[in-house]
Order: structure tokens, then sequence, then C-alpha cells
């Protein structure tokens, strides 16, 4: 690859001219070849005229001649006497006279009385006149007249034989090869062309449809023409010329426009080199001055001064040495710094934490959070948000006994104490203090908190992305403790890491067929018969192992995948109510979390299962927690009147362990109630919770609903929950969850029992 700008030009420019002059050449070529190919055609056609003309000469000397013969008084009485001697004599002088080869005398009915050559029925009375007839195989131009004394006495036909000997002659005067063969027997008959081209000639036409390649291999151009024989015949005629000859005006009109291409590109490779040198030299100096910048050295560039583009783009060069300084220093400080508050950025400070960690230094990173930022981003605005980042930006600044800080992004600020710190340590104190001071905006103060993740180094991490993740969890921690800084401990970002692989793998749960829905029974007190059953979700992956609900339904809950768990429960759900053998009374009892009740989703999924199970109405209880109710109570009371409008009966679950009021539970469109395994497990010996489980039955009897009790794991709990009129029971005294097989093996032991 050429490097060098002067060579480049020096070549493009020869390429140029050199293109140029070729497609000059090319185009001049094919129009000499062009114009060539038409003049040898041109030579042809005006070959094949003369050759024509000679033919109709030789035809009107034998006319001429013919009617000098039958004009003869004298011939005209030895024919009519049928004096033989006087004809043979008479026709003998006349035909050496004229050169005549072939002369015959004939009766008007067409019967031999002298001839030189017998051409029978060669002439016939249908073809008298001017003719072209071969004779003893060879060809000859005839012309038949009448014998006249008064009436027709004979007929008297003259020719002349067409042969090499007179196609030569006739080559001189049209100036081509003339070649005659015979349709018939595809016999060259006569040509001009040397023994050796006759003899390939021959052979060419005994081969059907050759005489084309024939002239190709020969470098001939041809042009064939026919001429009518008696008895129907055909004689072909080939005018022929040496390609070559014709060309070698041409081939030399060639060289010269060769010559004079090679001449202009040399010519034109000296201007290149002109050129080039007098727009390189401005360029080396140009290039010179940008190596030099590129250093940073900003000094006289010594730029040389000329009154055309290279002298502009020298005084731009002068010009831009200061912007470039300027804007070198202004890019190096936003490379590294956060536009909006100045404060150093992610990937300075990770630079700045790696040189204290590298040269052994001990102390504390502290990650911090602005709590819920995003809201107050959303409701005053992008701009207010942007005022409050820039005040505790300058806070942090402000502050003064950090040795690092930085904007990490978003609303996470870092700061580097060159000390062990603990959650009461005095600097953690301070530091509280003094950023959280409410943000004046306008007349208006807005109070702002943190969370904060500290993490100790290198006691807990000896690189940045380390540290950084595990301050990370840190403060998620803090915000979940509602803390101001929660500070590291081991196996934290363990947890945090394993949440990750629970959420990266609950995505494909389902596909992978790794979740298990199992039935704990639901027994009617009185009887101890069952008549339902809750449905459980269980997963087991083959990574993480058995994952037991209460680890995965509340991250399934956080990131929205709680939705595709449901719909699969729910289909799931509706595939066992087909299939188990119970009475028209059985109910099988799904839970609704808060992002289900309120999602349009599960709508669509009730609606699609509704078209498989029309009844399903009467086989689906629908349990939600209270929680779920007191998050958003008019969105999911309006949702549950409608799923009670549809037939579906719901069911508040863990009663008691929520934030509903009375208010709440006497506008919720429920149809039962769950008492919270919490107040049934201590039953027995707890008179306390005897009395909220009482008080809990008679007040959902009272308002008509019916009660749950879950958690039951001994006879004596049974029997007081029967005592109070409980309704339903539910607890691993009858049976833990199980699967679909043994639960429906165990309502078949009921019914046959």
């Amino acid at each position: 690859m050429i490097r060098r700008f002067r060579t480049r030009l020096i070549v493009i420019l020869l390429l140029l001219v050199s293109g140029s002059i070729a497609i000059s050449l090319f185009a001049m070529n094919f129009s000499v070849e062009q114009q060539a190919e038409r003049s040898i055609a041109q030579e042809l056609n005006v070959s094949e005229r003369v050759f024509r003309e000679l033919l109709n000469s030789r035809s009107e000397l034998l006319l001429q001649a013919a009617q000098v013969l039958t004009d003869d008084f004298g011939f005209k009485r030895a024919v009519a006497t049928g004096d033989k001697d006087t004809i043979v004599s008479v026709l003998v002088n006349h035909g050496e006279r004229i050169n005549t080869e072939l002369m015959v005398l004939q009766t008007p009915a067409g019967e031999e009385i002298a001839a030189t050559h017998p051409i029978g029925n060669e002439v016939t009375n249908d073809s008298r006149g001017q003719q072209l007839a071969i004779v003893d195989g060879e060809l000859f131009q005839l012309i038949t007249v009448p014998v006249k004394a008064p009436q027709l006495i004979a007929w008297a036909t003259l020719g002349f034989q067409i042969d090499s000997n007179l196609a030569a002659e006739l080559q001189n005067l049209a100036n081509a090869d003339i070649s005659l063969w015979q349709e018939s027997s595809k016999k060259v008959i006569a040509s001009s062309l040397e023994p050796e081209l006759q003899t390939h000639l021959q052979n060419a036409l005994k081969r059907k449809g050759s005489l084309s390649n024939w002239l190709e291999e020969q470098a001939l151009v041809g042009k064939e023409t026919l001429l009518e024989a008696s008895q129907g015949d055909q004689v072909h005629v080939l005018l022929s010329s040496s390609l070559e000859e014709a060309m070698a005006d041409v081939h030399r009109v060639q060289w010269q426009m060769l010559l004079i291409g090679a001449v202009a590109v040399l010519i034109a490779g000296a201007v290149a080199l002109l050129m080039a040198r007098s727009v390189s030299r401005p360029l080396s100096r140009l290039t010179e001055a940008a190596k030099q910048l590129q250093k940073g050295d900003y000094g006289n560039l010594n730029l040389e001064k000329r009154a055309d583009e290279f002298g502009e783009l020298a005084i731009t060069f002068e010009s831009m040495k200061g912007a470039v300084s300027e804007r070198e220093r202004r890019i190096s400080f936003q490379a590294t710094h956060d536009q909006l508050t100045g404060l150093p950025n992610r990937a300075q400070f990770a630079a700045d934490l790696e040189r204290l960690l590298n040269k052994g230094c001990e102390g504390t990173l502290l990650l911090i959070n602005i709590r819920k930022f995003r809201t107050l981003n959303d409701t005053l605005g992008q701009e207010v948000g942007d005022f409050v980042l820039k005040q505790i930006a300058q806070r942090l600044m402000d502050f003064g006994e950090q040795s690092l800080s930085a904007r990490i992004g978003g609303d996470e600020f870092a700061l580097v104490f060159e000390d062990k710190l603990s959650a009461n340590h005095d600097l953690i104190k301070s530091l509280r203090s003094f950023i959280e001071k409410p943000v004046k905006v306008g007349e208006s103060d807005y109070p702002i908190l943190f969370n904060t993740g500290a993490v100790e180094f290198p006691r807990q991490g000896r690189v940045f992305d380390t540290l950084l993740r595990r301050a990370q969890v840190s403060a998620q921690e803090a915000k979940r403790r509602q803390d101001f800084v929660f500070l590291y401990s081991e196996g934290l970002d363990e947890q945090y890491l394993r949440k990750l692989d629970i959420l990266e793998h609950l995505k494909y749960a389902a596909d992978e067929k790794e979740l298990t829905l199992l039935l704990q029974p639901k027994i009617e007190t009185q009887t101890g018969k069952t008549i339902g059953a809750e449905a459980l979700l269980r997963w087991h992956n083959e990574k993480l192992g058995f994952v037991g609900p209460d680890e995965f339904i509340p991250l399934a809950e956080q990131s929205g995948l709680i939705k595709r768990l449901t719909e699969w429960v729910f289909k799931q759900s509706v595939s066992y109510l087909k299939r188990i053998n119970a009475g028209g009374d059985f109910s099988l009892s799904i839970n609704l979390s808060a992002i289900d009740l309120l999602s349009d989703e599960i709508l669509s999924v009730i609606d699609e299962l509704e078209r498989e199970m029309p009844e399903l109405n009467k086989h689906l209880i629908l349990e939600v927690t209270e929680s779920a109710i007191v998050s958003d109570p008019d969105a999911a009371i309006e949702r549950l009147n409608w799923l009670r409008g549809k037939g579906y009966q719901v069911s508040i679950d863990d009663y008691g362990t929520g934030y509903s009021s009375l208010e709440q539970m006497r506008r919720l469109p429920v149809t039962e109630l769950k008492i919270d395994r919490a107040f049934v497990q201590p039953l027995v010996s707890s008179v306390t919770d005897q009395s909220i489980v009482r008080s809990t039955i008679q007040l959902a009897h009272e308002l008509g609903l019916k009660v749950v009790a879950e958690g039951v794991e001994d006879v004596e709990s049974w029997n007081w929950l029967k005592n109070q009129n409980c309704d339903v029971l539910q607890g691993f005294y009858f049976s833990k969850p199980i699967p679909f097989d043994d639960f429906n093996e165990r309502l078949q032991g009921e019914s046959r029992d």
C-alpha cells in the first residue's frame, strides 16, 4: 500500500491520464476496426457488383456474336438445306473469332444438328436465352438465339466456359478472390484461390454448415451469392478477401495511436511529478507542525508563508494552536469529571482509588445514594433534580474530611476516608448531619435522606470493582433497613449474587419445567372431610437446588416475573381441576400478589381459561394478602369487585399480620378470611391467641365470611377450633403440601371410606 502523499498524487494523476488515454485509444481502436469491417464489407459488395457486370458484359458479347451468326445468309441456307459440313465450318470459324468454347445448333424440336459439346437436355425450350449451365461437369455461360429463314429453322447456342483462369481474370478486376461451386454436387467448379486453399474449400463444402468456420480458420472475409443454373440447379459464388491484408492499414494506425499515448503518459508523468512536489512540500511542513502539536509543543510552527490555500491553512494552524491548548485542557477535565457537579467521574475515581490501593493505604469507601431521588425528579422535574444533585455535590466537597470524592452516576456519590469507620463513628455522624440538611429550592425546603454503603479496604476488597460492588450491596441493605449507613459484612455480596442467579434462572423456570405445584388439603372442621386445597408453588433448579417460595416469590414480585409465575399456576390449576375426582363443591385456592391483583394481564389469563373451563369460577378461590390491598386500596377493591362480579370467591390471606383496618374490611368484597398460622399454632398454650382467634371467627361470621384457620398441627387445636365453629382447617396435622397424584389418591381413599 502506498503511504506517501506525493507518490499517491503522482500515481493518481498518471492513472487519470493513462485511463483517459486508454479509453480514448480503445474508442478510437474500436471505431477504426468498425470502419475497417464496414470498408471490407463495402469492397465485397462492390466486388459482387463488378462480378455480375462482367458476367453481363460477357452475355452481351455472346448475344452479339450469336446474332451475327444467325444473321449470316450462308449459315441460314446451310441450315435450311441441311449442309452439315458448311454448318460445322461456319460454327468453328465463328467460335474461333469470338473465342467461344461451346457452340451448338439444334432443330426447333431440340434435336442436335452440330455441337462442340453435347448439351443434351441442359438447354430446353423453356430456358432459351441467357443462362448458366453445367455441361460435362464444366460451368458455361450460354446464350441461345433462334435461326429464322424467315420461320424458325433452328436454335443456335453459344457459350463461354467459366473456369479458374476466368476466375483469376475476374479476381484482378473485382479485387477479390472468386470461387464457384455447384449446389447439387458441392464441387468447386472454378476458383482464383491458391490450389491448397481450393482443396481446403472443397473439403469444407462437404461438411455441412462449415463455410463460415473455414473462412475464420483461413483469416478470410467472405460474401456469398447465388446464380441460377439450368435444370433448377444453383451455383454458389464466394467473393473472399484476406482479413490480414485488409487490416494492415488498421494495425499501422493502432501502433501510431499507441505511440502517441505512450508519449502523452510520459509527459503527464513529468507534469504530475512537478505538481506533486509543489503540493507535498507544504503538506510535509504542515505534517511536522501537526506532530509538534500532538506532542503538546505549542511553540513556533515555522510554517511556510504562501499566497494560496496552503498559506491559508498555515495561518489556520497558527490560530488553532492556542485553541487546541485550551480545548485540550477542557477536554481533559470533561473526560475525568462529571459535567453537572464538577466532581471526578467514575473512571477518574477508579484510577485514584487504585493508586491508593497500590500504595498499600487503608481506609473506608462510602457509596451514598439519595433516597427516593427518582420520585423527587419525576415530581418536581429534572431541572430541580439537577439542582439538588449540584447542592449535594457541593456539600460533599465542602465537608473536607475525605481524601477522595466523586459522582459515580445518577444519584450515587462516593467518598473515601483514609480511616476505618464504624456506623457510630464521629465522621459518619458528622457527614450525615452535614448532608441531610433540607435543600432550598426557591422558597421551599425539601428534606433529603440518604442510604450509604460502607466497605473497608484492603480488608474487604483489593480492587475497585469488588469494593464498588460490595458498597452497592451494602447501600441496598441500608435502604432495606431504612438506615443511613450499613457496613459490609462477609457473605453479603454472595447473597446479592444469589439473588441475581435466582432472578436469571427464574426467567426460564416454567419453560425448563422446573416448577411444581403442590396441593395442601383444606379440611371441613366439623367432619374432617377434604373439601378443597391450596395450590403452593415450589421450584427446584439444577444449579441452585431447591429454592423456597419465601426466597424467590419476593424477588419475582420486585422484578415483575410474578406475572409469568402466576399465569403458570393458573393454567396448572385448571389442568388439576379437570383431572381431579371430587364433588361439585371442591375448590382450589390460588395466591395473588399485589402486582397480580392490579395487573390487567391476569384478566386476559382468566378470560382465556374460562373459555377452556366455563365453570372455573365455581372451583377457584383467589387469595390476596392484606398488604396487597393496603398498597392501593381503591384500585384493589375495584379489581376485587370485578372478580366477585364474575362469580369468583375471594379470600383474605394471613389475616392479622397486615395493616388492614375495620373500615377496609367493611369495604372489601371478600367471601373468606384466613387466620394466619402465627395465631393458630400456639392456641393450646396461649390464652391471648385464643382470644384473638375467637373474636376473629365471631367477627367474620357476623360479616358473613367463611373462616379458614391455617397452621393446625395437633388434635387439640382442631378440637378447640371445632368448638369455636371455625369453618375450614389447614395444616400439617392433616397433611403437608403434596403432589397432585398423591392428593387425588387421598380423595379417592376418602370417597371409599
